[in-house]
C-alpha cells in the first residue's frame, strides 16, 4: 500500500480552497475554488487533497446524520493499491472494520474500499478504473 492523499472533509470548501491555494501558496493539481473536490502539490509523493464533506457523507451514506456528531469524517487517509478487492479482503481477515465493500466510483475514476481504524478515522483503499477499450 502507498499512501497515496491525505483527504481534508470540510465544511466551506471555497475558504479551505483559497487558504491552501493563497494563503500557503500550495500549486494546484486539480480543481479550482467553485468545486467540491480538490488535489494541492505538497511537494511530496502523497498529495493533499480537500473534498466537500457532504460528498464523502452521501458517498458513505452517513449524509443522515447530525453532521456535529463525530461519526461525521472530517479526514480520510487514502491509500492506493494493486487490487482493491484483494487487499480488501485480507484486511477484513486480518480483523479491520470495513464500513464500505469494494465498489466502482466511476464519478471518482477509482474502485474503492473504505474502512476504520481503532480510533475511527476513515481509512480507503482504491485503485484507478482502466478504461474499457471495448477490445
Amino acid at each position: 500500500m502507498r499512501c497515496s492523499y491525505i483527504r481534508l472533509l470540510v465544511n466551506d470548501f471555497e475558504a479551505c480552497f483559497r487558504f491552501y491555494s493563497d494563503v500557503l501558496h500550495l500549486p494546484v493539481l486539480w480543481g479550482d475554488e467553485t468545486g467540491r473536490y480538490a488535489e494541492f502539490d505538497v511537494e511530496s509523493g502523497t498529495r493533499l487533497a480537500i473534498n466537500q464533506r457532504e460528498v464523502m457523507a452521501e458517498a458513505l451514506e452517513t449524509d443522515t446524520a447530525d453532521p456535529a456528531l463525530p461519526h461525521q469524517d472530517r479526514l480520510a487517509v487514502v491509500f492506493q493499491v494493486d487490487d482493491v478487492d484483494a487487499t480488501a479482503a485480507k484486511l477484513v481477515a486480518d480483523g479491520a472494520r470495513q464500513v464500505m465493500e469494494p465498489r466502482n466510483w466511476t464519478a471518482w475514476g477509482v474502485r474503492a474500499s473504505h474502512f476504520r481504524d481503532p480510533d475511527g478515522y476513515l481509512l480507503e483503499i482504491n485503485q484507478p478504473l482502466v478504461p474499457d477499450l471495448g477490445v
